[in-house]
């Protein structure tokens, strides 16, 4: 059953892509649109892979979806993927993270693709306390050797952290 929800999700988010991705845009051949979808999922399976790879606290996972020029601002921090990852090190480990993505966005120019999104995340922390807050993101990718890295990331928050008491 899990995988039939997953595979309904996935069939709607590419429709979505598809749809948000031909908004205000000239028309595109149907061979355009069809590298631009297959583009579109190497993104979100990059950005997964990321957050994935950040959930684990895996170094290798974490750098590996990034640029060497990589750049995130989240809450007006600044960081770079090492700083990232020693970030995500000395957090709490039984916390478990949860992201959803929605209003997915993509422009392409080149080897270079902008992608807005709502992000909402949850955690569970040891203590049963769950905490949801909402983010509008902008993700810059860059494609390299035929695989789109994640070179800028900019999180803004929309409504602030919510936990319950």
């Amino acid at each position: 059953m899990r995988v039939y929800i997953y595979q309904l999700g996935l069939a709607l988010l590419i429709v979505q892509i598809v749809a948000c991705n031909s908004i205000n845009q000239k028309p595109v051949s149907a061979n355009e649109d069809t590298a631009r979808v297959a583009d579109s999922l190497a993104i979100l399976n990059t950005l997964n892979e990321w957050y994935n790879a950040m959930y684990r606290v895996d170094s290798v996972g974490v750098l590996a979806s990034l640029t060497p020029q990589f750049l995130l601002l989240e809450d007006t921090i600044p960081l770079t993927g090492a700083e990232l990852f020693a970030r995500l090190k000395k957090g709490d480990k039984e916390t478990k993270w949860a992201a959803k993505f929605s209003a997915f966005r993509t422009r392409y120019q080149g080897d270079i693709a902008w992608t807005t999104l709502k992000n909402h995340e949850t955690s569970l922390g040891k203590d049963g306390k769950r905490c949801q807050a909402d983010f509008l993101e902008t993700i810059v990718f860059v494609r390299k050797d035929k695989r789109w890295l994640i070179d800028r990331y900019h999180a803004a928050l929309v409504n602030q952290w919510d936990c319950e008491e």
